[in-house]
């Protein structure tokens, strides 16, 4: 199927654009963006088939389309994988990268991904199917692969040090929910909890924050998440506000490149990728 691109967007210079895939296993997506023009923005979402994995139907796309192979700013290649370890960059070095998987993993993936930012200096571990990641090695010209969880940990960590005090984000999916939590300019924890049932999100969510000894009355909650999980995030809200006084709902930002676009189908952690430097 030919995917049509808006004219906003001006492949004939792909140079000024950065393309990127998120990898779900149940959904792919992709955003264009050119950082020096805030009005180009492009999204598009390819859910599964019933017959047919989103990975194949991806695929497919990409043979049909040949706008993938062009020579952008950069090609990156977003990952969700709920299975992942971070690790202060002080301690880390890819020499033991092997060791840290081996002590860390009880289950041995196909293969391991590594990804060193700054801000905080962590490094995130994690893992990719052998098949997607060959695919994108051979098929796109110099792909990077991130964590889909750094675009959430730069962004509040960048915009942390006007609150003084601690926050937790809790951004939902359909089967499950990331915990990150901040103070000022440390980052204190990201985790994946798998569930699909509410009670078990709400049990996650007040466990971690006795466990970090967060504070009901002063300290701050955002729940974000995908559009349509609105409702299940409007209860879960109404339910955390019994026990936590500072909730909020945490919409994608407002700014123009999302305001000329319906952003309701956009992932949170891909359109924070697009404001972020990683």
């Amino acid at each position: 199927m030919k995917i049509d691109i808006p004219d906003s967007i001006n492949l004939k210079m792909p140079e000024r654009y950065i393309l990127t895939v998120y990898v779900h296993p149940e959904k792919f997506s992709f955003s264009f963006h050119c950082p020096d023009d805030p009005t180009s923005y492009f999204f598009y979402k390819i859910d599964s088939l019933k017959e047919t994995d989103a990975f194949s139907v991806f695929k497919d796309l990409f043979f049909e389309n040949d706008f993938f192979t062009y020579s952008f700013q950069k090609t990156c290649v977003l990952i969700f994988s709920p299975l992942f370890t971070y690790i202060p960059n002080g301690i880390y070095s890819e020499k033991y990268k092997e060791d840290y998987i081996n002590f860390i993993f009880s289950e041995k993936e196909e293969r391991f991904l590594d990804y060193s930012i700054s801000s905080p200096k962590i490094t995130v571990l994690y893992p990719i199917s052998e098949d997607i990641h060959d695919f994108f090695i051979r098929s796109f010209n110099e792909p990077v692969f991130f964590h889909y969880s750094l675009p959430i940990i730069a962004h509040y960590y960048a915009n942390d040090s006007d609150h003084k005090k601690r926050r937790m984000i809790i951004n939902a999916h359909e089967k499950g929910i990331d915990i990150f939590c901040f103070s000022q300019k440390s980052f204190l924890l990201g985790n994946h909890f798998p569930c699909e049932k509410f009670e078990d999100a709400i049990y996650y969510i007040l466990y971690t924050w006795k466990q970090l000894k967060l504070d009901r009355l002063a300290d701050s909650l955002y729940v974000t998440g995908e559009y349509n999980q609105n409702h299940q995030n409007e209860e879960l809200l109404r339910k955390l506000r019994l026990h936590i006084q500072h909730v909020r709902p945490e919409p994608i930002p407002d700014v123009f490149q999302f305001e000329i676009i319906d952003t309701k189908p956009i992932p949170f952690e891909l359109a924070l990728f697009s404001l972020c430097e990683l």
